[in-house]
C-alpha cells in the first residue's frame, strides 16, 4: 500500500488549519477570562474605595 503525496496533501493541510484555529481560539479564550479577572478585581477595588469615602465623609461630618 503506497500513500499517493496528492491525496494525502489536502488532509494534512485540513488537519493544521484545524489545530491552529483551535489554538487561537483557546488563546482569545484566555485572555478573555483574564480581562474578565481583571474586571472583577476592579470592582471589588471600586467598593472598598466606595465604603472608605463614605466612611471619610460620615466622619468629616461629625456623623459617628
Amino acid at each position: 500500500m503506497k500513500l499517493d503525496l496528492k491525496l494525502v496533501l489536502p488532509y494534512v493541510v485540513i488537519i493544521a488549519s484545524i489545530a491552529m484555529t483551535w489554538g487561537m481560539w483557546s488563546e482569545r479564550l484566555q485572555a478573555v477570562e483574564s480581562k474578565a479577572d481583571t474586571v472583577t478585581q476592579i470592582q471589588q477595588d471600586i467598593a472598598v474605595i466606595k465604603e472608605k469615602i463614605m466612611w471619610m465623609e460620615s466622619y468629616l461630618m461629625g456623623d459617628n
